[in-house]
């Protein structure tokens, strides 16, 4: 694809993005491990979480709705509508393409941030099975530390233990700006019995496939972690450093099947692990999926920590998915989150001003019924969303961002009580989430729209 010249705009942005993320320098450090024999499947602690179900999480209703609305109700609104996927101009997210202009398949990082819609489900590996089905391999290289976070579903990890002494700051819900990596969040531990975190990184068919695994963490002060890679002999690594995103490069003789680490000196910040692979895939697909999260995350972290984390790495195409959760207020401030979107997308550019940039807006959301009250206006939430919509147009076009309109695939306001009474059904009962159906159904949109597969099958 010819590539089109980048705009002044565009320009501007990455005087912004140098100003912002030179200053931080982080350093990293490299342990050789020693791996053991053959690693079998982990066992957690007694105590210890395992991985959640996948599934949605039940976001409140403001209203205390709690029952379906009849088809009788609904009248015409309980019409299953399934519009075409929404165009999207290739010119304009020509990082996208995963072919260049010889037809020839090309290296790409993508990376999805959003809520609950992308944290669980099929929505996003539906996604990344139509990079597959180009004959392009995909694999995901930066690993959120969000393991044993109700609703995350993390595909790569074949299996993982957590302690209880893990906490989360989350941007989003920070009261001031946070020095945060990728995942928006970091997860924190201190010294102690409930400080263990074990990852199975196998395939399906329990392959080892990771030359080095890169710790990514912030300081906290001086620190310690133990560590033991494929059941391998225990080993304590120090984790002194600046106030600057760190990685911890764990290499050796074999490729790494399992890691089992717990924090035996004071605590650890972690943001991640950076994953590389003895057979790197063509394209990287990162998910940073967290239930009930809001665009203001992004508005929320400092763009210059965030950059220093990925160490060295960034992504030629990325996608946000929000606006369900902003739209979840009794009365809903259009100013308040047209500037806050501007903030957003401000420090978005800051990170990665010259990537292709798509935002995918909330699905449509019906109100549930309140027993013993008479029916409510049934597009109230509609409404709002398609207002959140219309501002990720407006301010989305300022910042060269693609808006992609998942509420029109559904038929528009009060689409999802006809995706609800579908056969089969492609909205949940709550009216809020989709279920599996649904969400393949719009995984496969959006795949076509970034041109990456063709018509839909039967």
């Amino acid at each position: 694809m010819k590539r089109t010249p980048r705009s002044r705009t565009s320009i501007a942005w990455g005087a912004i993005a140098v100003g912002l993320l030179a200053p931080v320098c982080a350093s990293a450090q490299t342990a050789t491990f020693v791996s053991g024999p053959s690693p079998g499947d982990l066992n957690c602690p007694a105590e210890g979480w395992h991985p959640p179900r996948p599934g949605g999480p039940h976001i409140p209703e403001p209203f205390g709705g709690t029952d379906m609305p009849t088809a009788q109700q609904l009248g015409l609104l309980a019409r299953t509508v399934i519009r075409d996927e929404p165009v999207i101009d290739p010119a304009r997210i020509p990082e996208f393409a995963l072919h260049d202009g010889t037809a020839a398949a090309r290296p790409r990082r993508i990376a999805v941030w959003g809520d609950s819609h992308v944290a669980a489900g099929p929505f996003m590996p539906t996604v990344a099975d139509a990079i597959r089905s180009n004959g392009i391999s995909v694999g995901t290289h930066f690993l959120p530390p969000t393991m044993g976070r109700a609703n995350v579903r993390l595909p790569t990890l074949h299996a993982y233990c957590i302690g209880h002494g893990w906490n989360t700051d989350l941007a989003f819900k920070s009261p001031t700006p946070i020095a945060a990596g990728p995942a928006l969040a970091n997860r924190i531990a201190a010294a102690g019995p409930e400080s263990y975190l074990w990852l199975d990184f196998r395939d399906a068919d329990r392959q080892a496939t990771l030359r080095q695994l890169r710790i990514v963490y912030r300081p906290a002060g001086a620190a310690e972690i133990a560590f033991s890679v494929n059941d391998g002999p225990e080993q304590s690594a120090p984790l002194a450093g600046n106030d600057a995103s760190e990685t911890l490069t764990l290499k050796g003789d074999a490729l790494i099947s399992t890691l089992k680490l717990r924090v035996t000196q004071g605590e650890l910040v972690l943001q991640g692990f950076i994953l590389d692979y003895d057979q790197p895939p063509l394209v990287t697909f990162d998910v940073f999926g967290l239930p009930s999260s809001t665009a203001h995350g992004w508005a929320n972290i400092d763009p210059a920590a965030l950059g220093a984390a990925l160490h060295g790495d960034s992504y030629d195409a990325v996608v946000l998915e929000y606006g369900t959760n902003e739209g979840n207020v009794a009365h809903f401030d259009g100013d308040k989150y047209a500037a806050d979107l501007t903030r957003t997308l401000t420090n978005m550019r800051a990170v990665f001003p010259h990537a292709s940039c798509v935002l995918v807006g909330p699905p449509d959301r019906g109100v549930l019924l309140a027993r013993g009250h008479p029916p409510p206006d049934f597009l109230t939430f509609s409404r709002v969303h398609a207002q959140i919509e219309a501002t990720q147009v407006r301010i989305g076009a300022q910042f060269d961002c693609v808006a992609w309109d998942w509420q029109d695939l559904m038929g528009g306001p009060g689409g999802s009580y006809g995706w609800a009474y579908a056969i089969p059904q492609l909205a949940g009962n709550d009216l809020t989430h989709l279920t599996a159906a649904g969400y393949r159904r719009t995984g496969l949109a959006l795949a076509k729209s970034l041109g990456w597969s063709g018509p839909f099958p039967p």
